[in-house]
């Protein structure tokens, strides 16, 4: 690449990685290549109990590595409240731990009955904001019912005041949820309600701009990089970058310049300098505003 940043002012973050899952390199040689591409931090996903035990580990071994505990939508199938007991006590014990997540509706497999993913998600919100923690967002095929949830959850919305949900909805989205879901409204104010992040977004620019509204943070990946993503490349251009996060997901989607190769953080770097392309603006500043972003979602001290 034309233009790498070495500089202890500008620097990367990846804000979704799964160390755990890699497979042709090891976790340790990822983090020391990754820091050797400058990028500074890197937040370790969990996606299920096993999972979110080891990115707790990570982040106890490598210091530029924090964490995340959650429960993907794909394995909370006959969920039970214990599942998050056992987050609640990761986090508990691990002050490093700085998220809830990831969470959410996965409607394009569906390995989960939905109910179980309504359940899963809603007591992850929960948890979330009892330790007034980030919420890491797994969204796909679901964004109608991914915004009604959110909005309740983060407005703060009256139980007489149940949203909406049908097609005409304001948020211009179908959604089938069941207001079982919509249990409770949540005391939760100030800058904690910008805490969430659509993590791997694959909505359109319409659904970005209402989440911006609500002041959630859009975080993109290597899709963004691919020829066939014109749409997603067009939301790019029109969510401000000071509500962005950049993300590898990896070892999945690796940059179109890396595109059967294992990804891992290092590649962050694709996916800014794919944003630098798109908004016309400098790498430097793609690397500057989406850590500082990052640092303050997270609360990560530099």
């Amino acid at each position: 690449m034309s233009e790498v940043l070495q500089s202890d002012k500008y620097f990367y973050i990846d804000t979704h990685a799964h160390l755990d899952m890699l497979k042709g390199i090891t976790a340790e040689f990822a983090v020391s290549e990754s820091l050797r591409e400058n990028v500074r931090y890197i937040i370790n996903v969990g996606s299920s109990i096993s999972g979110s035990r080891k990115s707790s580990e990570y982040s106890r071994q490598f210091e530029n590595v924090y964490a995340s505990a959650g429960i993907h939508p794909h394995y909370v199938r006959n969920f039970e409240d214990k599942y998050i007991d056992t987050l609640e006590n990761l986090i508990r014990e691990n002050e490093k731990i700085v998220a809830v997540g990831e969470t959410g509706f996965d409607y394009f497999r569906n390995l989960s009955p939905k109910v179980d993913q309504q359940k899963a998600f809603t007591k992850h919100i929960e948890l979330a904001q009892k330790y007034k923690l980030p919420l890491i967002v797994h969204d796909r095929d679901a964004h109608g019912d991914i915004f009604e949830v959110l909005k309740y959850y983060y407005r703060g919305i009256k139980n007489s005041d149940k949203p909406d949900t049908g097609p005409s909805a304001k948020s211009g989205y179908s959604t089938g949820i069941s207001n079982a879901v919509i249990g409770r409204s949540a005391s939760f104010g100030g800058s904690e309600r910008k805490k969430v992040v659509i993590h791997c977004f694959s909505g359109d620019t319409g659904f970005a701009l209402k989440c911006i509204e609500e002041g959630f943070y859009i975080s993109f990946t290597g899709v963004i990089t691919y020829p066939n993503a014109k749409l997603l490349q067009q939301t790019v251009k029109e969510v401000p970058l000071e509500r962005i996060f950049i993300e590898t997901d990896s070892p999945f989607l690796a940059p179109q310049e890396k595109r059967g190769s294992e990804n891992y953080p290092g590649y962050v770097i694709y996916i800014a300098k794919k944003i630098s392309e798109i908004k016309n603006i400098s790498l430097t500043e793609v690397a500057r505003i989406t850590s500082e972003n990052a640092l303050g979602f997270f609360n990560i001290s530099f």
